[in-house]
């Protein structure tokens, strides 16, 4: 290419209203426009070389890698031959666009746009809205209302907003609350006066809302007659500028999220639609996390309370309420292998109301079942440590499973068994050892082994009480080994 067809090239290309760059790899010689100039801080001149750029460094906007300005002219683009970057100063920051084109011969040119000088703001608030995801993703009930104070601080700040608020719908979906609400200093705050509003003192507003999820407003008092009523109350709160933004849960508008002026009117930018919206997805995200939590939570709890339910229909008699012979069974399984390995003892009492079958057949089964219920009850009641077990076995015979009981001790409780029963006082016209209710009762103490069965513990109980039995009833009896 010949000096003066690049003269020539040069000439209408620095007369562009944005930096321009041209650059011939022949000569490795730079030219600069007066937009450059000033960009790069250079001083005027007919011709610059790759020295003279030493002093800047691009970062790219995205990838966030350091390049220099001469980088740029040797196959950094991709086939977009745009992109942007980042321009550090002393004092501030700028993003470029940084547009990349090939020229005949051996020039080529790049033309620079500024497409924001405060880039600082953008970049904290690139952190503040890290910090708010970060904050919101597990969010609780105890603190939600600090991180949604924090999110509307951050947002009416970058906004250059004298007001930030949360708008949520009543449970009915026809009125409204302001349940947070941030303000700077010296502007008034309305939360408190913005309590259950109804949707229909706002009909433009919420059409807005319904159909575009948007209500941006630069001057209050350019609202059209329709909205008039958002108008007065506007005016009323002295808002001159506002913005607002739906929250949705599953396509359904549930609130809004907004920013409004108070100072001074604001020509809200697409930038401020932007944060405002992104914190507001962030918001209704995290509000759908909670619901989805407390539901998870209810249905856990629901679930939680059917097993115990359940498990108590498995392993309680129906009749008196006490543990079934299922739940007996098990019951003493473990606890014999729990005392086998601690090497301690375990009782099991085995009881069986005397002459119940003559008081069925004299009083009849209601009262006979009403017995049962009483007798088992007082069983219950004398369980009181964790452990020990009040069982119906079947028909009118019962079982309690004591562990770390000896023989001493369960003589004592078969005592108060017997004492529990007397103060209930049933009469038993029918029987031939009283005439009030009373129990035979059978018990065998003993420290098992690994190899002890539940089977063989149940028949040394039961003989026990076949003994009470035979010796006249009302009588307690403990088995004893017979060599």
């Amino acid at each position: 290419m010949s000096k003066n067809l690049t003269d020539e090239t040069w000439q209408n290309m620095e007369l562009l209203p944005f930096c321009v760059l041209l650059y011939n790899s022949n000569t490795n010689i730079f030219k600069v426009n007066s937009q450059g100039l000033s960009l790069f801080g250079l001083k005027e001149n007919t011709h610059f070389k790759k020295a003279d750029f030493s002093h800047i460094t691009l970062t790219n906007h995205h990838s966030k890698k350091e390049l220099l300005i001469e980088e740029l002219f040797f196959d950094y683009f991709t086939a977009n031959n745009q992109c942007q970057f980042v321009l550090s100063k002393p004092t501030s920051k700028l993003i470029l666009n940084v547009k990349f084109a090939k020229l005949l011969h051996s020039n080529s040119i790049i033309i620079i746009d500024i497409l924001n000088n405060n880039v600082d703001e953008q970049y904290d608030f690139g952190n503040i809205i890290s910090n708010i995801s970060t904050d919101l993703i597990d969010i609780q009930n105890d603190d939600v209302d600090k991180h949604i104070n924090y999110a509307l601080k951050a947002v009416g700040t970058v906004c250059h907003a004298d007001r930030s608020y949360l708008f949520k719908f009543a449970e009915d979906g026809k009125t409204i609350n302001n349940t947070h609400e941030w303000v700077n200093g010296n502007i008034q705050p309305f939360k408190d006066d913005l309590q259950d509003l109804p949707k229909d003192d706002l009909p433009y507003f919420f059409s807005s809302m319904v159909s575009t999820h948007l209500f941006r407003v630069n001057d209050v008092t350019s609202l059209p007659i329709q909205a008039m009523s958002e108008k007065t109350i506007f005016q009323r709160q002295k808002i001159k500028s506002v913005l607002c933004i739906g929250l949705r849960y599953d396509k359904e508008l549930v609130g809004f999220i907004g920013c409004d002026c108070v100072v001074k009117k604001r020509n809200w930018t697409d930038l401020d639609l932007i944060r405002l919206r992104l914190v507001g997805e962030m918001l209704a995200n995290a509000f759908k996390n909670l619901n989805y939590k407390h539901e998870l939570q209810q249905t856990q709890q629901q679930l939680i309370n059917a097993n115990q339910k359940l498990n108590k229909q498995v392993n309680t008699d129906g009749l008196t309420n006490i543990a079934n012979r299922r739940c007996f069974d098990h019951t003493l399984k473990c606890e014999i292998k729990r005392c086998a390995r601690n090497k301690e003892p375990i009782s099991l009492i085995m009881c069986d109301i005397d002459f119940f079958k003559r008081y069925n057949d004299n009083y009849g089964h209601q009262l006979g079942d009403e017995v049962l219920k009483r007798v088992a009850k007082a069983l219950h009641d004398l369980c009181k440590r964790e452990g020990d077990l009040a069982a119906r076995f079947g028909g009118e015979e019962f079982t309690i499973v004591l562990p770390t009981i000896d023989t001493e001790h369960c003589q004592r409780f078969a005592a108060l068994i017997q004492e529990k029963i007397s103060e209930l006082a049933i009469e038993h016209n029918f029987s031939i050892v009283s005439k009030y209710l009373t129990l035979s009762i059978g018990f065998y103490s003993f420290i098992p082994s690994q190899k002890t069965t539940p089977k063989e513990v149940i028949t040394n109980a039961d003989i026990a009480l076949y003994n009470a039995k035979e010796t006249g009833r009302n009588k307690i009896a403990s088995f004893e080994k017979t060599n």
